[in-house]
């Protein structure tokens, strides 16, 4: 940093002596800490309109809050007495001893924002205290404060910023352009207001002609549907249309807010928001424990939308860690991820998504926007006899059973339980999805991503119950690895005994498979364990080992389940279908990506321009 630009020369200056610098050139330092940038110092004054009590707050800026930057509130003001206190270094109303930052409940509390805006601006703090009936003002220009004065009558506080950074040219430089600026403060207003629906906000941009131009107008919002309006009004995407509500209460912490669908997500972690008794915060432990919660129904690169409101007891986290008031530190951090995991799944399984409901829109977006077929093309449908050709009907063996009666009892079933079923099947296309009805939708059905998805819970069920079912080979099966493999093999032999592998060494170089996992059918135990091996290689050290397994019962399912490209039969798809029905979580394949989707009759008609 320029030392001139902070009241120092350095000329003169001997670096082996020790000098006090002066209030006015440590404050500016000081200041740094807290505010980096407009949006900075607007966070800190709308933090202290709702500490105030303030339900309407109505802000304007100018040049990206470089040159004018204002926030007005009809909360309950400050005491005429106080005024010059408020631009005082460590003079706050939220605490009073050391002992009170244990038991913060206020968003402000460390009494610098106003003092350090004031020595790096002209300020202007003009107040109407609610049990006084005049107003008074009082301004600092870079540091320098003026005494108090009455002022023209107003409700609640006025704070107006200006020429931000002047004084320190140094700083004003690495300020971005203004409508980068403008775009922070307008995320700024966004996150406060998410953790506030109750509070009206109006954003406004002041130009050099004209009145100034809206950009955020929020009305206040009450109810119990409060924060999902408000959601809507502030995110403007499909999020709260595929997002499902959080609940979750455990002996001290309650979590409440919103999660996307597994398949409705984002390429990057700038749409989660999480905010901390009230207070928004950057966590990334917060953010990985959440995305952590999902396990294998996310993507693995790709992340969630969240809302999320944590209330923990006070003296269970620490804010005080940056001036920002942005960082915190749980004391119990494994309670929060044990929490936070409890809170996702239970929505997840509470509210059972439809995880095609985004999706259903897309394709009937798709489907409208696509050409009529021409004159030499044509559809090609086919009758479910052509699918019988010489395919054994045992998908995999655990789902042979006696063909006739399951089919029979499954379609009974499917009778009572209306449009809750995935319906009947009625073609094979493109080798790979099964296109199906029940009452009034049509289903379509990636076979592969579906078949995976039942192995996997099959894996995992049996694992959990009464162990791997190992199918025995009847000619067991010699692999050559080198010396080095095979010890890392048998170094995770017992963990192979889990994953219902049955194999021991073989020489120096080869590895005896005798059996595999019943529930995969007829596999290649070659490929399997060769894959098997770069997997177990592949995860983290860290991971638990319940963890681990589950991602190789993954990989298994997805080398057991039947491929793209296979024709199947009218009974396959049948099965197929029923299987999903009963299986946990078959909307979506161990990769997050969709099995299926609907469209129903009404959409359909739209198609056609039925009425």
């Amino acid at each position: 940093m320029n030392l001139e630009n902070l009241g120092l020369c350095s000329e003169n200056l001997d670096p082996s002596r020790i000098r006090q610098l002066d209030s006015h050139t440590s404050n500016q330092i000081a200041a740094g800490e807290v505010i980096e940038r407009p949006s900075s110092a607007l966070k800190e004054l709308v933090e202290n309109s709702i500490d105030a009590g303030a339900n309407s707050i109505d802000i304007v800026y100018a040049n990206g809050g470089k040159s004018f930057l204002s926030v007005k509130d009809n909360g309950h003001g400050i005491n005429k007495d106080d005024l010059s206190l408020a631009l005082s270094r460590h003079a706050t109303s939220k605490i009073n001893t050391i002992g009170d930052l244990a038991n913060i409940n206020s968003l402000g509390f460390r009494g610098e924002a106003l003092a350090s805006i004031g020595s790096v601006s002209e300020l202007t703090v003009k107040s109407k205290f609610i049990a006084d009936d005049e107003t008074f003002e009082i301004s600092s220009s870079y540091g320098q404060i003026k005494a108090v004065k009455p002022s023209q009558h107003l409700q609640g506080t006025l704070v107006e910023i200006k020429n931000l950074f002047q004084s320190i040219p140094a700083r004003l430089k690495f300020l971005k352009t203004d409508r980068a600026e403008g775009m922070s403060i307008l995320e700024v207003v966004k996150k406060l207001s998410l953790s506030n629906p109750e509070i009206s906000f109006r954003l406004y941009e002041l130009k050099k002609e004209g009145s100034p131009r809206e950009i955020l107008r929020l009305d206040s919002c009450s109810g119990s549907n409060a924060l999902r309006t408000r959601i809507r009004s502030v995110v403007k995407n499909a999020f709260i249309e595929n997002a499902h509500k959080v609940e979750y209460q455990s002996e001290n912490i309650k979590i409440t807010g919103y999660i996307s669908s597994p398949t409705f997500i984002s390429g990057n972690a700038n749409n989660c928001f999480f905010f901390v008794n009230g207070r928004f915060v950057r966590d990334r432990s917060l953010l990985s424990f959440t995305r952590r919660a999902y396990g294998d129904l996310l993507e693995k690169a790709g992340f969630p939308y969240a809302i999320l409101f944590l209330n923990v007891p006070c003296q269970e986290i620490d804010v005080n860690v940056h001036p920002s008031k942005m960082e915190i530190k749980f004391k119990k951090l494994d309670l929060i991820r044990q929490n936070l995991k409890s809170a996702v799944r239970a929505s997840i399984n509470i509210e059972r998504f439809n995880a095609r409901s985004h999706l259903s829109k897309q394709a009937y977006s798709f489907f409208r926007k696509t050409p009529s077929l021409n004159n030499n093309q044509k559809a090609d449908f086919s009758s479910n006899e052509t699918h019988s050709l010489d395919l054994k009907v045992d998908v995999n063996t655990a789902m042979k059973t006696d063909l006739e009666n399951q089919v029979a009892h499954e379609n009974k079933e499917l009778k009572n339980s209306g449009n809750n079923g995935l319906g009947t099947p009625k073609a094979h296309l493109f080798k790979n999805f099964i296109v199906a009805q029940n009452d009034n939708e049509l289903v379509i059905v990636d076979q592969h991503a579906a078949h995976e998805r039942i192995l996997y819970e099959k894996l995992k069920s049996q694992k959990y119950d009464q162990g791997i079912a190992i199918q025995e080979l009847l000619v067991p099966e010699i692999v050559e690895f080198t010396s080095i493999e095979v010890d890392a093999i048998i170094e995770k032999q017992s963990m192979m005994t889990q994953l219902g592998l049955d194999l021991e060494r073989f020489g120096p170089a080869s590895i005896c498979i005798r059996g595999i996992p019943a529930v995969l059918g007829d596999i290649c135990p070659k490929s399997l364990l060769i894959d098997l091996l770069e997997d177990l290689e592949n995860l983290n050290s860290l991971e638990s080992l319940e963890s681990k397994i589950d991602k190789v019962f993954s990989s298994m399912a997805c080398h057991g389940s039947v491929r793209s490209g296979r024709i199947l039969k009218y009974e396959e798809m049948d099965i197929l279908l029923r299987e999903m029905e009963k299986t946990p979580n078959s909307d979506q394949c161990n990769h997050g990506r969709p099995t299926y989707l609907k469209l129903d009759l009404e959409k359909l008609n739209k198609l056609f321009g039925r009425t």
